[in-house]
């Protein structure tokens, strides 16, 4: 007899579930961002809370949630209601990559996440120190093969994204260099100036030290030349191997979010993007924004993975 009414009350409660999504939202949304404040996750998610908040009608309220690489904060949105009143402005490392990197995340980064769009992309800078003799990468790449292992180069913690693309270069390349770990990217970044690492694969915001001769840039981890600095070379372009790499910045739900609120917060967010204030603040980070569709970010993410995972497997990189 029980069996007989479940549908009948599954469609009871199908007009409860419309009138929620149609009154969304009717109290301030989560963002939670993975990272400390003040990184550029944290400024880009804070940039856009002002504009998409005015167009929901509703705040957003930025929370940082940094640790393990990602995973603490990432784990709490995989671990919410799929409501729409929990969302994570995430990065590359707690969801393509750390799933090879750590025995248990809690979540499984493929199904966990209801994806909504790509905000930002950017390229990382290859830069060095002005006054070493490299012009280029394949002035870098012909010392390294000269004398193997001599040279070194800065990374700001193993299994972090500019290491793993140092590593993906490295082999690209057929060349051994010496790793230099650092706390943080800013330490990385002021070895290379002080001289005592000879390269390092840094975030785009370090164009500014480009420009003001502090640091030379060599190459772009992008296949095509960026916009926001298009005097940077590609790596092929500079002598290099065609290595792709892309920092990264997107928008996700928990996996079950409904498919209206996902449209909604797809759409406002996209156009938040579009504004001259919100893109030309984005380009001073070295970023371009994106605003993509959920299926196409859905696709980003599906492929993204395999790069990674063949990449700490050959430097045999392991976070625990």
């Amino acid at each position: 007899m029980l069996r007989r009414h479940l549908p009948a009350l599954g469609l009871l409660a199908l007009p409860g579930i419309a009138r929620a999504q149609a009154t969304w939202p009717d109290r301030p949304i989560r963002v939670i961002v993975p990272f400390g404040a003040g990184g550029p996750t944290d400024v880009v998610a804070r940039l856009l809370a002002e504009p998409v908040g005015a167009a929901l009608g509703q705040p957003l309220v930025i929370e940082n949630r940094p640790g393990a690489g990602g995973n603490l904060g990432s784990r709490a949105v995989a671990q919410s209601a799929p409501d729409g009143y929990t969302l994570a402005l995430n990065a590359s490392s707690p969801l393509v990559i750390n799933q090879f990197l750590y025995r248990d995340l809690g979540y499984d980064p493929a199904t966990a996440f209801a994806p909504v769009s790509m905000l930002t992309t950017g390229p990382l800078l290859v830069v060095t120190n002005p006054r070493l003799p490299f012009a280029s990468i394949g002035d870098l790449v012909a010392e390294a093969k000269r004398r193997p292992g001599a040279l070194n180069y800065a990374t700001a913690g193993n299994g972090t994204v500019p290491h793993l693309a140092t590593e993906m270069f490295l082999r690209a390349a057929g060349i051994q260099m010496t790793n230099v770990t650092y706390r943080q990217t800013p330490d990385a970044t002021q070895s290379v100036m002080r001289g005592d690492t000879a390269v390092f694969f840094d975030s785009p915001q370090s164009i500014q030290h480009v420009r003001a001769g502090t640091l030379k840039a060599l190459a772009v981890t992008t296949p095509r030349r960026f916009g926001a600095f298009p005097e940077v070379p590609t790596m092929a372009e500079s002598g290099g191997p065609a290595i792709s790499v892309e920092a990264w910045y997107g928008l996700l739900a928990p996996a079950g979010t409904p498919a209206a609120i996902i449209a909604r917060l797809h759409d406002v967010f996209a156009a938040a993007l579009k504004r001259p204030e919100v893109a030309s603040r984005i380009a001073t980070l070295g970023f371009e924004t994106v605003g993509n569709s959920p299926a196409e970010f859905g696709r980003f993410l599906a492929a993204e993975p395999a790069k990674w995972r063949d990449v700490i497997r050959a430097a045999e990189v392991r976070l625990e």
